[in-house]
């Protein structure tokens, strides 16, 4: 099934929210007249996380008229993906800004970029950095460690006997943030593990689903309890880690603790009563909306990413959210102000609410 294209043109904005809702596809938008056609193709909306980086370019769309923007929803399929990259080649796109589903995205935007049609990959990366011109996101990795760290910390300051129990809850495999955010909570784990403090009792992917998650923790409850510790890549499986607890009769926040990351409002909620201990955010709508600047810089400057950036990718801000700063953290870590793109032409916008 093809995703959903919506041609976001200047002046139309609102009817094109219209057609995205509707579930149809715009026509005789391509190659508008003095626009440069560029293909937004993410992952989708199956999961909330991702339904800000829609908002962000819908808005971004205002202040960059020179950019004919289309979102295409791959429905969480990597096949799907590969054929909206190709799709978009063929439909002569001057740029495709791509959050990857997983790694097997990799060769069709290889093969973009080989085509002339430059690609930047957001939250996301692909396997191959010739498959794309700049990767804007946060550093998985770290964002790894700074979830799992403090989560070690709380356990030492408050005595809990050892050796800990610690369940994983990975992400989508094959995903660069599945693999780095579970290298970065290893970092922190491993010298734990070493000295027999910490014991790796579940590594499963939850595919950063909250149903999935709930069923792979109940799994494991059923057969034992003894777990003081849920690391979960992202929020949305620590929900689903948090109700199985529940449903297990155990407490989350006082004989086991949960740690995510996004700043899903509802687990700022949880942060807030308790049930979860930390969360780290890194905007998606920072994320897109720097993406859609950063090819306007691209097509209609013809400033390319500093070489820093080129090569190790431009960072979004993280922080790591707990009850003791959580009433000052919005939904998915979205600012009031966008800060302008950290290079070329850009300016900072307000969050339209």
């Amino acid at each position: 099934m093809k995703g959903k294209v919506v041609a976001l043109a200047l002046g139309s904005l609102l009817a094109s929210a219209a057609v995205a809702g509707c579930g149809t596809s715009s026509s005789g938008t391509h190659n508008a007249s003095g626009k440069n056609s560029v293909y937004f193709i993410f992952t989708g909306y199956s999961a909330p996380y991702f339904a800000p980086m829609a908002q962000a370019v819908k808005q971004a769309a205002t202040y960059y008229p020179k950019l004919n923007l289309k979102i295409v929803n791959a429905n969480g399929s990597p096949s799907q993906e590969i054929s909206d990259i190709n799709e978009a080649v063929a439909n002569n796109a001057k740029g495709i800004i791509l959050n990857p589903v997983n790694g097997a995205v990799t060769n069709a935007a290889v093969q973009a970029m080989k085509q002339g049609v430059p690609v930047i990959t957001i939250d996301r990366d692909v396997n191959n950095p010739k498959g794309r011109t700049l990767f804007i996101g946060d550093n998985d990795t770290q964002l790894g460690k700074e979830q799992t760290q403090y989560a070690m910390h709380y356990l030492t300051q408050h005595k809990v006997p050892k050796p800990w129990n610690v369940a994983i809850l990975q992400g989508t495999q094959g995903s660069s943030t599945a693999i780095n955010r579970l290298a970065g909570a290893m970092d922190v784990l491993n010298p734990y593990v070493k000295n027999g403090s910490v014991k790796i009792v579940l590594s499963q992917s939850g595919n950063f689903e909250t149903n999935t998650a709930q069923t792979v923790m109940s799994e494991f409850l059923s057969k034992t309890q003894n777990v003081q510790l849920v690391v979960a890549s992202n929020d949305a499986m620590a929900l689903g880690a948090i109700t199985a607890l529940k449903n297990a009769g155990l407490k989350p926040g006082q004989n086991v603790q949960v740690v995510g990351a996004d700043a899903q409002p509802q687990s700022l909620t949880d942060i807030k009563n308790g049930t979860q201990l930390d969360t780290v955010t890194h905007s998606p709508f920072v994320e897109a909306y720097w993406a859609v600047e950063a090819m306007d810089n691209l097509l209609q400057y013809h400033t390319k990413p500093p070489a820093n950036y080129a090569s190790k990718g431009l960072i979004i801000p993280m922080t790591l959210v707990t009850k003791k700063n959580v009433s000052q953290i919005a939904g998915w870590g979205t600012p009031r102000t966008v800060p302008a793109l950290p290079y070329g032409h850009a300016s900072s916008h307000k969050v339209k609410q």
